[in-house]
């Protein structure tokens, strides 16, 4: 199961968000000071949807994940299961 941890600061929050309204996506606290965002499928986010400047979007991954990058470009990123 894709798994990725979220650290819980304003900047982050439109991620957070994101994974709320996806269906199929579970949202719950993560580790002090995260929010764990996780799937049956893939995980799947858009930066340009998410209004991200890229240096917010290239740190997105900073709380660490469980599963695979299966993509990670400049507005794409798409996390499936298997080992990281």
């Amino acid at each position: 199961m894709p798994t990725l941890f979220v650290l819980n600061v304003e900047e982050f929050h439109p991620l957070i968000e994101s994974a709320r309204e996806q269906a199929g996506v579970s949202v719950q606290p993560g580790p002090r000071g995260y929010t764990r965002i996780s799937a049956e499928g893939e995980l799947h986010f858009n930066r340009k949807a998410l209004g991200f400047k890229p240096a917010v979007w290239y740190g997105a991954l900073t709380g660490g994940l469980v599963g695979r990058i299966a993509e990670f470009s400049r507005d794409e990123l798409r996390i499936v299961g298997g080992a990281s």
